[in-house]
């Protein structure tokens, strides 16, 4: 088996996991704030430190006001991920360099830096609505960076390198097949 044969099995596996977790991803984050007052608190409380002095459930506004701000992040990681699958589809035909894979680098590279951004809102917003119930005086505003932030915004870059290097290497094969 070829080189290429085998970029096309293996794409082709990785185009259906992407096409999976386009459809995953969205169904966890409804999920999550639908059945948000029956998750123990250890699940809810991951990646914010202000948990509720008086345990309470959400009302239904607030399980509503976070969903809709959970689509802040997650409309940019459903965009990093059908930008993948798009390359992975390209990959399981056989189209291995053009134009259209430095566009989906540079798109994939772009929203995950808009995915840190979004992430540090959703994250403070969540910290709000979980300790809305505290009295006054005990709400919280919680506005991080952490190290997932930091690894997507190093992964980011990564791959609008990888597109440079890739738009590139596409000029330089265009000049080739160009060359008598």
């Amino acid at each position: 088996m070829d080189n290429l044969s085998k970029i096309k099995k293996f794409s082709k596996n990785f185009h259906l996991l992407f096409s999976f977790l386009v459809m995953m991803i969205p169904l966890y984050y409804v999920s999550y704030w639908a059945f948000i007052n029956y998750l123990p608190e250890t699940l809810i409380n991951v990646n914010i430190h202000p948990t509720p002095l008086i345990p309470n459930k959400l009302p239904v506004q607030l399980q509503l006001i976070g969903f809709i701000t959970s689509l802040l992040p997650l409309s940019a990681l459903v965009c990093v991920v059908i930008n993948i699958r798009k390359l992975f589809s390209f990959y399981k035909e056989g189209d291995i360099f053009s134009f259209k894979h430095v566009r989906l680098f540079k798109k994939t590279a772009k929203a995950l830096l808009l995915w840190v951004i979004l992430s540090i809102i959703y994250e403070s917003a969540k910290s709000v609505i979980f300790s809305s119930g505290n009295p006054p005086g005990s709400r919280v505003l919680n506005v991080g960076f952490t190290s997932a932030e930091i690894t997507t915004l190093v992964v980011g870059g990564i791959v609008f390198i990888i597109a440079w290097v890739m738009d590139e290497g596409r000029i330089l094969n265009e000049e080739k097949e160009l060359t008598v």
